[in-house]
């Protein structure tokens, strides 16, 4: 094979070039690193499972088959993929209205929505369009999150209390639970009050050490020796052993459109997040990702988990930090946390016959809290009220109408806010800066302009459908309170990289306008394109002028040498 074919192959494969770099002792590494990986594992992605709807086993096998999808097309050498929480209550919010209780129903809606989900990745690495997932901004993921953290929260309280609840949204959920105080069952609130101590104890004590695996052991050991079974105290049963077997979901095109708005919301959330992880993980160990390339390995990530039996997968950050912490140093580490899960399915699923669901439940409600961005929310507090006030309302759209809706809710806030930020944008009369002859933003707190007779305006946007008028608009309202009368309206265009149809009809009228009012329109650093786009529209002066000029500076000379000025700043009168 050429050396070109086999980088070629090495671009789709990155594994391929991270086995060949591999010395002994690095192999070593990513072996105690992946061990230690599906260790922490188990106990997390059974609970996901049961938070999206779903039974112990759908957990394993989207673990399973999200590491080996993953694993072979990631240009992160660090990430672990599987299941996540906020994505596993995605999944419950859509398919469990859809399955009815019917847990076959589930497993088979949960499959078609990652392989859904898969096929919007590829769509998207196809058309280089990861750049859409950036519609999810800071303030909508810390809104999300949050939101997604108290129905997370909120979910678990029943299993936690011992309680067999009824409701699934939030408010009727904490409602119901206030109804039915007296049927706790103590000795399950105990043992989960219990755990979360344990958790949050390690979490503070031993943050090196995961907290999962010391209660998954625990627990398994308590309802052994005191047969908590017998107590009253709901045990997770029996889960097969085996491996996952190829199967396409079986629903039907009713439920394709009914499931597809929930795997597009799936796509939104764990593209993003999967590559800030990647980046920065990256950026620890000084090498880079391909975001494209990490849109591909999620999207056969979530391809295989939908077709064994799993349900959607993403970037886990708790398994990514064991990785690292452990000494992983490339995906060879996710090959080894897939073995090891492999023996653990084959041979060892009977032990969670006898664990008891709270240690679930305690684990979840632990990551939960921790999910809650409090101290994210105080940033956006200080640095923007108006990104505060987004978070919040995503948060409150999450809880109120649910969490796909939530999501939509908050990417279309973030659209309206950018539309309406660049309808309206900054702008700014030129000034010259005292002795350097160049001119400058020198903000508000002088009202001069910059020579009798011509204003030099900047705009702090592309000129578009939803700010035209308004541009033209500032431009009137400029020459009308200008103390001088107005010969020349300079437009710095350093700040408009763009104009669209609409825009460009409006800038033609403005300088026909201008023209008859004896006012001429000049641009200064307009780039290429913009000029050629203006050329076709023919903005121009009497034969012979100078339309554009290199800088602001050189169109100001130009004018005081055709005016006579003597350059002299006055201020207004």
């Amino acid at each position: 094979m050429s050396s070109g074919t086999t980088s070629r192959v090495c671009e789709v494969f990155p594994i391929l070039g991270m086995l060949g770099a591999q010395p002994g002792r690095s192999l070593v590494s990513d072996l105690v690193a992946g061990i230690s990986v599906c260790v922490v594992m188990i106990p997390s992605v059974i609970a996901y499972a049961e938070l999206a709807g779903l039974t112990p086993i759908h957990g394993l096998y989207a673990a399973l088959a999200g590491m080996l999808g993953y694993a072979l097309f990631a240009s992160s050498r660090h990430v672990i993929a599987g299941p996540d929480a906020a994505i596993a209550l995605l999944v419950a919010s859509a398919v469990g209205p859809l399955a009815a209780g019917d847990p076959v129903r589930a497993a088979a809606l949960a499959g078609i929505t990652a392989i859904l989900g898969s096929g919007l990745m590829l769509l998207a690495a196809w058309l280089r369009a990861g750049v859409v997932a950036d519609f999810l901004s800071k303030p909508v993921l810390v809104g999300y999150l949050t939101g997604a953290a108290l129905i997370l929260v909120s979910t678990q309280l029943g299993k936690l209390f011992g309680i067999r609840t009824q409701a699934h949204d939030f408010f009727p959920l904490l409602a119901e639970l206030a109804r039915r105080l007296r049927e706790i069952h103590p000795l399950t609130l105990g043992l989960g009050a219990a755990m979360i101590i344990v958790l949050e104890l390690m979490r503070r004590l031993s943050p090196r050490i995961p907290g999962a695996p010391v209660v998954f052991v625990v627990a398994l050991l308590a309802s052994g020796v005191f047969h908590l079974g017998d107590r009253g105290v709901r045990l997770v049963g029996d889960v097969p052993s085996g491996l996952p077997a190829f199967r396409l979901p079986a629903v039907g095109l009713h439920d394709i459109r009914e499931i597809f708005p929930a795997a597009a919301g799936i796509v939104m959330l764990t593209f993003p997040e999967g590559v800030l992880l990647a980046r920065a993980f990256a950026a620890r160990n000084g090498y880079s990702i391909r975001p494209n390339q990490e849109l591909l390995a999620l999207a056969a990530a979530n391809f295989g988990a939908g077709l064994f039996q799993g349900f959607s997968v993403g970037a886990s950050q708790s398994r990514t930090t064991v990785n690292e912490a452990s000494g992983g140093r490339s995906q060879v580490a996710s090959l080894v946390a897939a073995g090891a899960l492999v023996v653990f399915l084959l041979f060892l699923t009977p032990l969670l016959r006898v664990l008891p669901t709270v240690a679930l439940a305690s684990i979840l409600v632990s990551a939960g809290v921790h999910l809650i961005e409090v101290r994210e929310y105080r940033l956006l507090l200080q640095n923007s009220r108006r990104a505060f006030w987004l978070a919040m309302s995503v948060s409150a759209g999450v809880l109120i109408v649910g969490v796909v809706p939530g999501i939509l809710i908050g990417v279309m806030a973030s659209l309206i806010y950018v539309l309406a930020r660049l309808a309206r944008p900054l702008d700014a009369v030129l000034r010259e800066q005292p002795g350097t002859g160049r001119f400058h933003d020198l903000g508000e707190a002088d009202e001069s302009f910059t020579v009798p007779g011509l204003i030099a305006y900047r705009f702090y946007a592309p000129l578009f459908f939803a700010n035209a008028e308004h541009f033209a608009h500032r431009v009137r309202q400029l020459i009308a309170s200008s103390p001088h009368q107005v010969r020349w309206f300079l437009i710095d265009m350093q700040a408009v990289w763009e104009i669209d149809v609409t825009a460009t009809e409006a800038l033609t009228r403005l300088a026909a306008e201008l023209q008859k009012g004896g006012v001429a329109l000049k641009i200064a650093r307009a780039n290429r394109p913009l000029r050629e786009m203006l050329d076709r529209i023919a903005i121009q002066g009497q034969p012979g002028e100078t339309v554009y000029f290199p800088s602001v500076h050189a169109a100001v000379e130009a004018f005081r040498r055709e005016v006579g000025a003597d350059g002299a700043e006055l201020s207004p009168e």
